[in-house]
């Protein structure tokens, strides 16, 4: 082969060898890009579920946080419409105990219940009930022979500015049964109304 020819192969085994080289360089490059993009995007999806996570949990929390404050909103205006209910309830009391007992068969309940409780509590014998104003004397003869039936002699006082209600009396001992006397104890009459008021408001919210 003469010097020319040779040549120009040897170059054309360089040139071939470069291609090669470059071809190999250009899809190691291209191998790397596609793993660097990969890992970029896996890095940047994972923190875009970071960042999710984050604020789903900042949410969750202010969404807690907003149910307390509304429950406690709630149990505070619960609590402000029992009071308020509690308190017009309180004012209207001896009104309603007064129209109670100014039905007969109302009082006819109200005075066994008294006379059920002086029963459990005072002993046999001679009784003293006093009452207001406007109790029939046909009611009281009634309960006077019922208790005379029990080995209990009534002894009736009517006593002016008495109220609704009755006081039985034995041996210095006593069940008030007045109006005044059964609200005297003002908590346990208010957590009384306040079930009652709260059994009201569950019903008419079922």
């Amino acid at each position: 082969m003469d010097p020319l020819h040779a040549t120009e192969a040897l170059l054309a085994v360089i040139e071939e060898d470069r291609m090669r080289r470059c071809e190999a360089i250009e899809a190691e490059a291209r191998r790397t890009a596609s793993q660097v993009l990969g890992e970029a995007r896996s890095a940047a999806r994972l923190r875009v579920r970071e960042a999710l996570a984050i604020e789903r949990r900042r949410l969750r929390e202010a969404l807690a946080a907003i149910d307390a404050a509304l429950a406690t909103e709630l149990r505070l205006h619960d609590q402000r419409g029992f009071r308020a209910l509690l308190d017009k309830t309180w004012e209207r009391l001896p009104t309603a105990l007064a129209v109670r007992w100014s039905d007969a068969s109302q009082r006819g309940e109200w005075v066994r219940h008294v006379v059920d409780s002086a029963r459990a509590v005072l002993p046999v014998g001679a009784w003293t009930i006093a009452h207001g104003p406007g109790w029939p004397v046909s009611e009281r003869e009634e309960l006077a022979e019922l208790l005379e039936r029990l080995g209990v002699q009534a002894e009736f006082i009517e006593r002016v500015g008495f109220g609704p209600g009755l006081e039985v009396r034995c041996k210095g001992n006593r069940v008030d049964g007045t109006a005044a006397g059964l609200t005297a104890d003002a908590g346990e009459v208010g957590a009384r109304l306040l079930e009652c008021l709260a059994a009201d408001r569950v019903e008419a919210h079922a």
